[in-house]
């Protein structure tokens, strides 16, 4: 997974952005305590502050803090923003032009350790090239051999630029290209390319395995696929696993004065060692997006995601574990044929999906015919010091998933060490010197752990400013941990994603976190609308969100352009802009001891932001995973007008997972066809759905840049399981190894429920159930509330085990809401299957009935009637859910004497449960 990493689609370069930056800054009586701070006061969340810097920040990948406390940070379009406390303001100061299909795009930047001497700042992306546009497919296409994927291989490239003082910018024009790590291109994901510095000057490049994680027949285990006509891409062991790659590997070079390049001793592998590549330290990773070097120690440490396996498989291997490390040695991590606990992954015959042997992590041997190195890897693998999954019943540390909720996500952080010299008031207590701080993506929060020595045990896990703390005190909370760095003022800095996928999130920021002892800093916020016209360009502003944790009286301050001064006035103000421009208009409270915060907005005059509206699909509508979606849209630009180019219209489609998303595939124009993956190859045991984006950027106006509009939608996927629900209220979820997704929600009783958020019924008129009852009970299906309108309702016969049962389903009008599941006291819910189209494109009745005439007379079940079938069940369906009872009564009707005749279905006693029966038949021809 890429932590969503997960932009599919970069924006246009040089669009405009309209987000909001703030800082809170010291006043005289801000003062550090001029005693000891104890271990206790260290520990008391109350004395800590969480500020908000900038909610500008795009899709926020990484960050860099210059040595005057400004911020430098980059989205993955190619935008290096920087961000100043002082002013409270935040510019896009480059675009660096890049490839920005799925995760690539612009990653990591980082300041030489000579920074102040040299000015030297490094960047590590993708570069344009020549590389077809959209997703390359999973298979070759028809008549081609194995030299076409030649046409998507490309590179990432780690390069320096200097920063140049006057401009407050990096030159482009300095570029060195430092070195190039070969990728297949087109395809998701893990791109790594974190950098770091020892203490020896040596720098450190994190690279991913250029992998999907839903590679045909991976289903969450290793993604080793070299079958015959499939894509190299994915096998994980032609580059992680891979002695002679540079891919899935933490690289350890010398940079040289003219940006060349040597190997320092010391490496994995010696140089000129045959299949090799001598700037391997660590090879066998799978993204590790994070690491760090501790300054004192040198230790090097890395957070490293895993596969999406729920749960073990005896023929397949582990479960999907993520992994933290420390190390002062070269090493392998082990990945793709060992992960987590050194368990070992099956050599799966992927042609044929059956299983081989297990891989020997003491000495593992690369078959892939993709592989240009050593077959047999003199390295064993190395065991992380911690690692977690998605089973409760096998985590040797559960602080690790008790501190929060949902998928694993792994950061690695900074090591803090304490300054007694350092006099800046929110630095840090000497309780955390030589602590390493750890940010997890997915759930939430935030951890610092004590390690004993560079390659010892974690010995202590530690929960800093918890979730709860931060939700009582009415801070922003964690969302989507991307970067952390101490700062030399001894603050600690977070760069955050936020929740949504693929482009700018409303939660999405910048933070800083003080040590700071009693009176906190007041909470600055405001709208203006609008953000963006042509001029003379009215604003209003509107600070009432505004507030102070003590409660106290704010006074306000305004500076309309970014640039001027403040002026006090109220919380609500006007301003008119009548020259075109972009403008930063500040936002200064300040509390009754002087504490204040800023916080900024971006103003567009003279181009208004494109709206963007999907019309089709429905948000939450339905579909199977390899259905083709129609999409469609109503774009709206002030400048473009008529003129709307629908060639500036670009979508992208993700397979989302817990709280991240892989990219799935690229594509352009205002309407069309999604082709959706025909698997998300994450394994039963793993909630996954679709996020469909779709953005337009208008040709701006003149000297005012582009402006960019999105609109999204997710898409649920027909089978839910009853353990993937929003909310449970009552009941439980256990371990069921005869569930279908291994887990059920059990002890229903009457009076609980469990909901699902964001779906929509267009296009479904049934659901099945699966669920077990031994002493019978009604489920009840209701909308948006536990006591809502009833929508379905299906009773349950007594039995032992597992019963599947049906209902059709009421209108719901086309509305995106709410399920609620209820029961009368008893049940064990397993999943529901819901029936019918969807939002995927479908055959019509006419052709339906057409297809029914002309194939009626046969008498085998072969590809005609399996059509046959499908076409009726379609026609059925559509009567239904246009609510044409009689019609489908009939096509029901028709549907069963054919069904008995070519399908052998037996007769259950009613058509509901006929109809579905019948159709699960034809489903299995398929299969």
């Amino acid at each position: 997974m890429n932590p969503a990493p997960r932009r599919l689609l970069a924006l246009v370069a040089g669009t405009v952005l309209l987000s909001a930056t703030a800082v809170a800054l010291p006043a005289t009586a801000y003062a550090h305590p001029d005693h000891p701070v104890s271990d206790e006061q260290a520990t008391d969340w109350n004395n800590y502050e969480r500020i908000t810097l900038t909610k500008s920040v795009g899709e926020p990948i990484d960050m860099a803090i210059l040595p005057d406390g400004r911020i430098l940070h980059t989205a993955r379009n190619g935008d290096v923003r920087m961000t100043d406390p002082d002013s409270g303001v935040t510019e896009v100061i480059n675009n660096i032009p890049v490839y920005a299909n799925s995760e690539d795009g612009l990653q990591t930047i980082h300041l030489d350790p000579a920074f102040e001497e040299n000015n030297w700042v490094y960047v590590f992306y993708a570069p344009p090239l020549d590389t077809p546009s959209g997703s390359a497919p999973q298979t070759l296409p028809a008549g081609a051999d194995e030299s076409y994927w030649d046409t998507w291989k490309g590179y990432n490239q780690l390069s320096r630029f200097k920063w140049d003082e006057e401009a407050d910018a990096l030159d482009l024009s300095s570029e060195q290209v430092i070195i190039k790590v070969d990728t297949e291109r087109g395809q998701c994901c893990h791109v790594g390319g974190d950098i770091a510095f020892d203490s020896a000057g040596h720098l450190y490049l994190a690279t991913g395995d250029n992998t999907p994680a839903s590679a045909p027949g991976a289903n969450g285990y290793a993604p080793n696929n070299d079958a015959p006509g499939y894509n190299p891409g994915y096998d994980a062991r032609r580059s992680a696993g891979n002695t002679n790659d540079l891919r899935g590997k933490i690289l350890r070079i010398t940079v040289q004065e003219d940006g060349s390049y040597t190997v320092p001793e010391g490496n994995l592998f010696e140089p000129g060692t045959e299949g090799t590549r001598p700037e391997i330290y660590v090879m066998g990773v799978r993204n590790p997006f994070r690491m760090e070097i501790d300054p004192k120690t040198d230790a090097l440490t890395w957070g490293d995601y895993g596969p999406d396996a729920g749960t073990a498989n005896p023929q397949r291997g582990p479960m999907g574990y993520v992994e933290w490390q420390s190390t002062s040695r070269p090493l392998n991590a082990g990945w793709p044929y060992c992960h987590g606990p050194n368990a070992a992954y099956n050599e799966w015959d992927f042609a044929s999906s059956t299983p081989g042997e297990f891989f020997d992590c003491a000495a593992p041997v690369n078959n892939s015919r993709w592989n240009t190195g050593l077959t047999e890897i003199p390295v064993p693998a190395t065991e992380p010091q911690l690692w977690y999954g998605d089973s409760a019943d096998d985590q040797p540390w559960p602080e690790l998933t008790d501190f929060g909720g949902g998928g694993q996500g792994p950061m690695g952080g900074p090591f803090y060490h304490y300054d007694p010299d350092n006099t800046a008031p929110g630095k840090f207590p000497e309780y955390w010197d030589g602590k390493v701080f750890f940010g997890e993506f997915s759930q939430n929060y935030m951890a610092a752990f004590t390690i004993d020595g560079p390659d010892g045990e974690v010995t202590k896990i530690e929960n800093f400013l918890p979730e709860e703390h931060l939700d009582s005190i009415a801070a922003p909370p964690w969302r989507g941990i991307m970067d952390m760095e101490f700062g030399s003022d001894g603050s600690l800095y977070v760069l955050e994603y936020g929740t949504g996928f693929f482009q700018e999130n409303p939660d999405a920021g910048l933070y800083r976190i003080d040590y700071a002892e009693g009176n906190k800093s007041p909470q600055a916020s405001f709208t203006a609308t609008p953000r963006s016209g042509q001029a003379p360009l009215t604003v209003e502003f509107d600070a009432l969100a505004s507030s102070d944790p003590e409660g106290g009286e704010l006074t306000y301050e305004w500076d309309f352009t970014g640039r001027g001064e403040f002026s006090e006035g109220g919380v609500t103000a006007s301003h008119t802009y009548t020259e075109e421009g972009q403008y930063f208009p500040r936002l200064r409270v300040t509390d009754t001891s002087g504490k204040y915060t800023l916080i900024s907005l971006a103003v567009v005059v003279g181009n208004t932001a494109p709206e963007v509206e999907l019309t089709l699909p429905a948000d939450g509508g339905f579909f199977d995973w390899g259905d083709p979606v129609p999409y469609d849209s109503v774009i709206t630009d002030v400048e473009d007008g008529d003129a709307i180019d629908c060639d500036r219209a670009a979508w992208q489609f993700g397979i989302g997972h817990d709280g991240h998303a892989h990219p799935g595939g690229t594509g352009a124009g205002c309407s069309g066809t999604i082709p959706t993956p025909s698997d998300s190859d994450h394994g039963e045991t793993e909630n996954t759905y679709g996020i469909f984006l779709l953005t337009y950027t208008d040709a701006g106006d003149g000297d005012v840049p582009p402006a960019t509009g999105d609109a999204s939608v997710y898409l649920t996927p027909k089978l839910r399981e009853a353990e993937w629900a929003g909310e449970i209220n009552g009941g439980q979820i256990v371990d069921d190894s005869t569930a279908s997704g291994q887990r059920k929600v059990t002890a229903l009783e009457a009076g609980d429920w469990i909901s699902f958020d964001r779906f929509n019924f267009t296009g479904i008129s049934g659901v099945t159930l699966r669920a077990a009852a031994p002493a019978g009970a009604t489920v009840t299906l209701r909308w948006n509330a536990p006591d809502g309108p009833v929508i379905g309702e299906i009773p349950l016969e007594a039995a032992d085990g597992y019963v599947s049962a049906s209902t059709f389903l009421e209108d719901t009008g086309g509305e995106t809401g709410s399920l609620y599941v209820t029961t009368t006291g008893g049940v064990e819910l397993d999943s529901l299957l819901f029936r019918g189209n969807g939002v995927a494109e479908s055959v019509g009745a006419d052709e339906g009935l057409d297809a029914l005439a002309e194939t009626v007379a046969a008498t085998e079940l072969d590809g005609r009637v399996e059509k046959l079938l499908s076409n009726k069940v379609s026609v059925a369906t559509r009567h239904h859910g246009n609510g044409k009872g009689d019609l489908a009564i009939t096509e029901l009707e028709e549907f069963q004497d054919l069904a008995r005749d070519t399908a052998n279905v037996p007769d259950s006693g009613t058509a509901e449960n006929l109809f579905w029966a019948a159709q699960e038949v034809i489903e299995s021809i398929d299969e």
